[in-house]
């Protein structure tokens, strides 16, 4: 100490370097939800960065679950891959997808299709619009189910 009973420079410099030997070198943790917080906000961080550069998780295996769907019409496994599909991803947006889907065998299954086409239709080209009604036309002639000609035509009728 020095005659004002001040201690120097030198002397605080060397008591924070023995407190710092004593406490191992670490800070002080924060809390725990603190800590929790900040982990949390880094990985939202992290998402965003990535869906930024490199687009969103989901849409490659959504694409590929649309290809598996694609490849599996007219095969046993088309139900079950359009069930996994809406589980995963819900009703597909896409028309040509939804026009593959007419296929299905199941009504309840179609049902669902044609709800989707509904709402999809109002935004789809010409070209689409027009198969769309085709493929509509023909459902109702062919199929069996009142439910599916009577949703057929109530569709037809709005296009």
């Amino acid at each position: 100490m020095s005659e004002r009973g001040k201690i120097s420079f030198s002397e605080l410099d060397r008591r924070r370097r023995e407190k710092k030997k004593m406490n191992g070198g670490e800070r002080r943790p924060r809390n725990e939800q603190a800590q929790a917080r900040g982990r949390a906000a880094a990985a939202r961080y992290r998402q965003r960065i990535d869906e930024k550069l490199f687009g969103k998780k989901g849409d490659a295996a959504r694409l590929r679950l649309e290809q598996r769907l694609r490849d599996a019409q007219g095969s046993p496994d088309f139900v079950r891959t359009f069930r996994e599909y809406v589980k995963g991803h819900g009703m597909p947006q896409d028309i040509s997808l939804l026009l593959t889907l007419l296929d299905l065998d199941t009504e309840c299954d179609v049902l669902r299709v044609l709800k989707a086409l509904d709402s999809a239709a109002e935004s789809a080209p010409p070209e689409q619009r027009n198969l769309l009604r085709s493929r509509l036309r023909n459902l109702e002639l062919s199929t069996s189910s009142d439910a599916l000609a009577d949703a057929a035509t109530d569709l037809l009728t709005r296009l």
